[in-house]
């Protein structure tokens, strides 16, 4: 297209070329609006997709450059009741491990939990136990630490077996001087939720049979049909006379089953035919 005229006068200019406009004397009021906008629209820049991992790094460069975040540090949390909360006020932080509170533990039975801070944001609980447990339970006595727990077990199930008998299946590994010497199973057969030992006495003990890996295979007492069995398991040791038992772990619930065949239908040969339909 052809470019509006300026104050007056454009040469003429053969069709073959674009036409060349002349720059408005500075004095000129005459401006080409349409030509304006066209070359604001030739130089706009062009818009740019910035990758998150690229915002991710510029930010964490700022971390160090203009401390717009908080320091990273490790937070120690403690419970006397049951084990910590994520979300509980820590009972100490520091930037190092490892680290000696210098606040006293009295006597009492103790839950230890350790989180990391980034800076940014926490890590949840980290695997602090041999087992890589989130917490670690110990019981100070006369301002000395004894009776450390056992390991849990490693698994637990129940089988519903025939005749209405439900089997406890488990495995446990330990090869220290704080393992377990004896499976300690709590169940009920009316619905209610086992007591935790050593609150109660364990419904049944069964001795280990090995050393570093123990298999329990028990099969609890047959119970009518319908019945719901309500089993908790736990390892436990002798400690001078006292059994110190392992962290309480999940209760499994099972249904009695009297129903169904005690052993599965056996086949034989049957040296006659099916009879055919025409």
């Amino acid at each position: 297209m052809a470019w509006p005229s300026e104050a007056g006068a454009i040469a003429s200019q053969p069709r073959s070329r674009p036409p060349v406009r002349r720059r408005a004397s500075p004095r000129s009021h005459a401006f080409d609006a349409p030509a304006i906008a066209y070359a604001k629209l030739q130089r706009r820049p062009q818009s740019r997709v910035v990758s998150v991992t690229s915002q991710l790094r510029r930010r964490l460069e700022a971390r160090g450059l203009f401390r717009v975040f908080n320091e990273a540090a490790y937070y120690l949390y403690r419970s006397s009741s049951a084990p910590p909360a994520e979300d509980a006020a820590p009972f100490s932080v520091f930037t190092s491990l490892p680290r000696t509170p210098t606040t006293v533990f009295g006597n009492n039975t103790w839950w230890v939990a350790l989180q990391y801070f980034n800076g940014v944001m926490f890590s949840g609980f980290l695997p602090i136990g041999p087992n890589g447990e989130r917490f670690i339970r110990f019981v100070v006595t006369g301002g000395v630490q004894t009776k450390i727990p056992p390991n849990a077990p490693l698994d637990v199930r129940l089988e519903a077996r025939a005749g209405g008998v439900i089997g406890v299946v488990a495995a446990y590994l330990q090869g220290d001087a704080l393992r377990a010497t004896e499976w300690a199973i709590t169940y009920t057969t009316n619905g209610s939720t086992p007591g935790t030992p050593p609150a109660v006495s364990p419904t049944v003990t069964v001795a280990f049979a090995t050393e570093h890996l123990a298999v329990l295979d028990y099969a609890l007492p047959a119970q009518a049909n319908g019945t719901t069995v309500k089993v908790r398991v736990q390892t436990r040791r002798d400690d001078s006379g006292t059994f110190v038992y392992s962290e309480n772990s999940t209760v499994l619930t099972a249904v009695a089953d009297t129903v169904g065949p005690a052993a599965p239908l056996v086949g034989e040969d049957w040296p006659g035919l099916l009879p055919e339909e025409f």
